[in-house]
């Protein structure tokens, strides 16, 4: 079985480097136009299932890329994006001026410490180990092709685990960008990753 990680398209918080988080903000029109290229892209791609985070931005991306196929686009809490709690909403460039913890989530991901509302980076390492554990690794046997629309750093918690990395390495590898896709093959219930990161607009 294939598994294709998408990471949403662009939202106005994405431009200016503000933090989302679980804060549900719609995308913006660079994000629906990379999502239609996307699709394009992606017209002769099969898949026998479709699956999203809840919040707009991720369904919508879904909803683009879909567009046109008879195929159920089905929500799924667990692929929310990491909950960053009080600090939602916040101006990256401010926080570095002013030092603030929650900047740990980004450079120092396994020095993080408990923020009250927010999650850490093993946290979301280990939420997106039960996703794979309860939910993917069960459809092997039932599908071919199965993809995912959801965030950048819970995709980074399901490389984590997919390539049995330290926590110190969640952010190991290329940047994900907007709609970009990451890919993996199942196989006897273990994952190898095919290729991350991948721009198709």
């Amino acid at each position: 079985m294939k598994l294709y990680m998408m990471r949403h398209g662009e939202t106005s918080w994405n431009k200016i480097r503000r933090i989302q988080g679980q804060s549900d903000i719609d995308l913006n029109e660079a994000g629906r136009e990379a999502a239609r290229l996307t699709s394009k892209a992606l017209k002769d791609f099969r898949f026998d299932a479709a699956y999203t985070s809840p919040l707009s931005r991720a369904r919508e991306t879904g909803e683009i890329v879909l567009a046109g196929r008879d195929i159920p686009l089905i929500e799924d809490e667990r692929l929310k994006e990491a909950n960053f709690g009080p600090y939602e909403g916040a101006d990256l460039n401010e926080l570095y001026e002013k030092k603030e913890p929650i900047l740990d989530f980004f450079d120092r991901p396994h020095k993080m410490t408990l923020i009250e509302g927010a999650e850490t980076p093993a946290q979301v390492v280990e939420r997106s180990k039960i996703f794979l554990e309860e939910f993917i690794l069960p459809m092997e046997k039932e599908a071919e092709s199965v993809i995912l629309f959801t965030h950048g750093a819970f995709i980074h918690g399901m490389l984590t685990n997919m390539y049995k990395r330290d926590v110190r390495d969640f952010w190991k590898g290329p940047k994900l960008k907007n709609c970009s896709i990451s890919t993996a093959e199942l196989k006897d219930g273990r994952f190898c990753v095919l290729s991350e990161a991948e721009v198709l607009y």
